[in-house]
């Protein structure tokens, strides 16, 4: 039965991926105003997230057979390794006028740490592979900035809508691999064979080695690295106006980390322990089985939804604040029904919301960055607000274990819930500040405009 059900969730994945990735390949390939060459490097950005999508969740699994007592450390590795290496790469690929080299140098380091593991894993192993996994995720900004710089020019939001079809891509052209590789080393005593299980990494290595092939193809014009054009200029002057624009990227950057966390501590694995603690509570714990697997799935594509929302909808239809409140708005619903109704079932189906809201806010707040420039170009606005996620990470590993053990009752469960909707309402009044600080400084109401989409 457990076989059967495993292999209804590749089969259901794979259909789920065919129909994802067609129409992912008609909404990039008929793009207009994108400049020629763009599709070869949003392939590269698809591969390049496909080890990322294979090992990043799986870090915490294999460290659970190895010794269970420290799952946190690699996790915390991989976060720390972020809030360093993404304001260093920003500033080498901008001192070296080379953002390409650095993607090089990233591929080239995760296919070296995760040789270790396959050959032995071991805690040691698995922390030096997560600092692999770490060093890669902290390209997506570079990715992000290369695309903007190389191809849509100062259409900010353009950028975020289409990276953020690479990630969600690569998440269900991984799931069939993890399903299966993991099918096949689950033992019948629900112990996994590592000799088995490591060859996610041989897999990860294998599609690293296709991303720096196809990177020699991929063309950059280095006298555009670090252009701003339209760019919104955070002053570093002493002055009234420029103490104002540096206050209101903090506020910026304190939306982004609170969206990082806020997420974090209500999807992922924390949402899979949920719907199994509520359906154990109804005594449904063996029903639920067979849909709990789908909840990434939901989570994915309500998000990847809630970014062409916000991109081709809420933006050119009101101003960043509105488009913001609708996310917080979606959030809170998405808190309210699940406090007030236990049902595992609603849970899973309540689940879109939470993935529709955080597509709004997170690529929000992206677009936002990325419309941002320093006048100096030692660094970027996104190096920074990249490290200032990484931190969001890492916290959150430390939480993600504390928040497992008080959901496991009922009067921890409500505490938690209540304490994210705080939160969400807190993240709330943030923007909101943000926007009012905008409206002294740049005079724009966050309006984007029409040449910026």
């Amino acid at each position: 039965m457990i076989m059967q059900n495993n292999l209804l969730e590749i089969t259901i994945n794979s259909i789920i991926f065919v129909i994802v990735f067609s129409c992912s390949l008609l909404f990039v390939f008929k793009l207009k105003n994108v400049t020629k060459g763009y599709k070869i490097f949003f392939i590269s950005y698809v591969v390049f997230w496909i080890p990322l999508k294979l090992l990043r969740d799986y870090t915490s699994i294999i460290q659970n057979e190895i010794n269970p007592h420290i799952v946190w450390l690699p996790l915390v590795m991989y976060g720390l390794v972020g809030i360093f290496i993404r304001p260093i790469a920003d500033w080498l690929s901008l001192y070296i006028k080379n953002r390409k080299i650095i993607l090089y140098m990233a591929v080239s380091i995760g296919i070296i740490t995760f040789i270790p593991i396959i050959i032995y894993p071991s805690t040691e192993t698995n922390i030096v592979q997560s600092v692999g996994v770490g060093i890669g995720a902290s390209m997506i900004g570079t990715y992000e900035l290369m695309f903007k710089e190389q191809y849509t020019k100062s259409k900010s939001f353009l950028t975020v809508s289409i990276m953020a079809f690479p990630p969600l891509i690569a998440d269900f052209i991984s799931a069939p691999i993890q399903s299966t590789i993991k099918i096949i080393s689950s033992n019948t005593n629900q112990t996994l064979n590592l000799n088995i299980f490591i060859y996610l990494w041989v897999v990860g290595i294998v599609f690293y080695v296709i991303t720096f092939i196809i990177l020699f193809f991929v063309k950059e014009d280095r006298s555009k690295i670090g252009t701003t054009l339209n760019n919104i200029q955070l002053s570093g002057d002493k002055n009234k106006s420029s103490i104002k624009s540096i206050f209101l990227f903090v506020l910026v950057c304190l939306t982004g980390f609170f969206i990082s966390f806020i997420k974090f501590s209500n999807s992922g694995s924390i949402a899979t322990l949920t719907i199994q603690n509520l359906a154990q509570n109804m005594g449904i714990k063996d029903k639920i089985a067979s849909i709990q697997a789908y909840l990434s799935t939901i989570f994915s594509l309500a998000q990847l939804l809630g970014t062409v929302f916000v991109a081709n909808f809420l933006v050119k239809k009101t101003n960043k604040l509105i488009s913001f409140s609708v996310g917080i708005s979606l959030w809170i619903l998405f808190q309210l029904i699940v406090i007030f109704n236990q049902n595992p079932y609603v849970y899973f189906g309540v689940s879109f919301f939470n993935g529709f809201a955080y597509g709004i806010l997170y690529n929000l707040v992206l677009a936002y960055v990325l419309s941002m420039s320093f006048k100096t170009n030692k660094i970027t606005p996104m190096g920074i607000y990249q490290s200032i996620l990484s931190i969001g990470i890492a916290s959150s590993s430390f939480l993600i274990p504390f928040l497992k053990d008080v959901l496991k009752n009922n009067q921890g469960y409500l505490i938690v819930n209540y304490s994210l909707l705080g939160s969400i309402v807190l993240l709330e009044l943030i923007f909101a500040t943000a926007y009012i600080f905008d409206i002294q400084i740049f005079k724009n109401k966050m309006i984007i405009k029409k040449e910026a989409l």
